[in-house]
């Protein structure tokens, strides 16, 4: 970068003036598909953004993740590797640290059907992760080269984490997010906003996701049908009971997202897979959770005929709005409405990395990416304008902060 002689507004019309290389980059990285299996996308991906980050003239590294464990449709337990973790950061010395998380990974596979980006008018694009989250690294790039170009980026630090698994729950890099975040003193994580209107996310539940593994007994279904024990029956009969502790505690929903078992018809099934997704208001309802399957499952393997296994955990705790998080939002909030942007925000269902953050004691709002929506579906689309708005907004905070500190 060169000297420093811009002035606020002076940056402010870099970002307005370079709209189409902000667009550009958006559909380029959208145009690669790094859904969070394939691998070789994600690290194409991850060198397009190494590539982009060197014009900041900031310190880079790459770093690798533990697998994530998945069960098969056996009941086995399957090592299944991780994309890259990538880190850029300037001015670790200065006195307010800044941590910016976004993701690279899409839910989007390699063979999936959605690939290609389109303009559909001049406001809106479509496109495989436009939104959730190719936009967002747009802007999160594009409001730092602004940033860096002004006096005030001397007073302040920033480290910037992108992920390859946070479509999984972040389960290889949450370990690095959660060191990272204990060094600074604010997060922002560039999830799409809620919605149109660019409402952040405040409140957020924590999820966990569960495997059960039922394993029964197979025998021939002719012959033998009475020496069988079936597993598909029987897990049946303790999903009907899982289901059922849906209501019972407010905020808790447990999903039951995928079953697989059984092989030939004329076999009796001797062993059943199912995933849960649990989402929870608190870490007390986590526990009520917990205990409550654990009950359930501990109830079936009284009968020597069947064995029950819960494999799974939390992996995002509940992100909560404390008075100093609303203190940030708030501070969001101004910046946004000094610009002509009226921004609330309200609960939500979804967990992010955001949550991470929370769980550390990072104070972070994790939506400033784009305006949009339909995201993980065909129809995700972005907000054309919302990417300079969104730079404009990341850049002007960051000059708050290092103007003012957090106050």
């Amino acid at each position: 970068m060169g000297p420093k002689t811009m002035e606020l507004e002076d940056a402010m019309d870099y970002l307005a003036k370079n709209n189409a290389k902000i667009l550009d980059l958006t559909v380029r990285l959208a145009e690669i598909n790094s859904g969070s299996s394939n691998l070789a996308g994600l690290n194409k991906l991850a060198g397009l953004m190494q590539t982009e980050f060197a014009d900041l003239n900031c310190e880079q590294t790459t770093q690798s993740v533990a697998p994530k464990q998945v069960i098969n449709a056996k009941g086995e337990k399957v090592a299944v590797p991780l994309g890259p973790v990538l880190r850029f950061w300037k001015r670790p010395e200065a006195p307010l640290q800044i941590l910016l998380v976004g993701h690279m990974d899409t839910v989007f596979a390699a063979d999936h059907k959605f690939q290609t980006v389109k303009q559909l008018s001049p406001e809106i694009l479509n496109g495989p992760g436009v939104a959730d989250m190719k936009g967002g690294l747009a802007v999160m790039l594009w409001a730092l080269k602004a940033f860096e170009q002004l006096p005030q980026a001397r007073n302040l630090g920033w480290e910037v984490i992108l992920n390859s698994d946070e479509e999984l729950g972040s389960t290889g890099s949450a370990p690095i997010i959660e060191a990272r975040a204990k060094d600074h003193d604010l997060g922002f994580v560039f999830e799409p906003a809620m919605d149109d209107e660019g409402t952040l996310a405040g409140q957020r539940k924590g999820d966990g996701s569960f495997t059960l593994v039922m394993r029964g007994k197979a025998a021939h279904a002719g012959r033998h049908f009475e020496q069988g024990r079936n597993a598909i029956c029987k897990l049946a009969e303790v999903l009907g009971k899982i289901n059922a502790l849906n209501g019972q505690l407010d905020g808790v929903t447990i999903n039951v997202g995928h079953i697989e078992g059984g092989e030939a018809v004329n076999v009796v099934p001797d062993c059943c897979v199912c995933m849960l997704d649990v989402r929870v208001p608190n870490n007390d309802a986590a526990d009520w959770v917990q205990n409550n399957l654990t009950s359930i499952v501990d109830a079936v393997n009284v009968n020597p005929d069947y064995k029950l296994e819960l494999h799974g955990s939390f992996g995002r705790k509940a992100k909560i709005i404390t008075p100093e998080m609303e203190k940030l939002y708030k501070l969001v909030q101004t910046i946004a409405a000094k610009l002509g942007h009226n921004i609330s925000w309200k609960p939500s269902g979804g967990c992010c990395d955001g949550n991470n953050l929370a769980s550390v004691g990072l104070l972070n709002v994790d939506t400033l990416g784009m305006r949009g929506g339909n995201i993980h579906s065909q129809d995700e689309y972005l907000i054309i304008a919302s990417l300079v708005e969104r730079a404009q907004l990341l850049m002007n905070i960051l000059v708050h902060l290092s103007d003012n500190g957090f106050k």
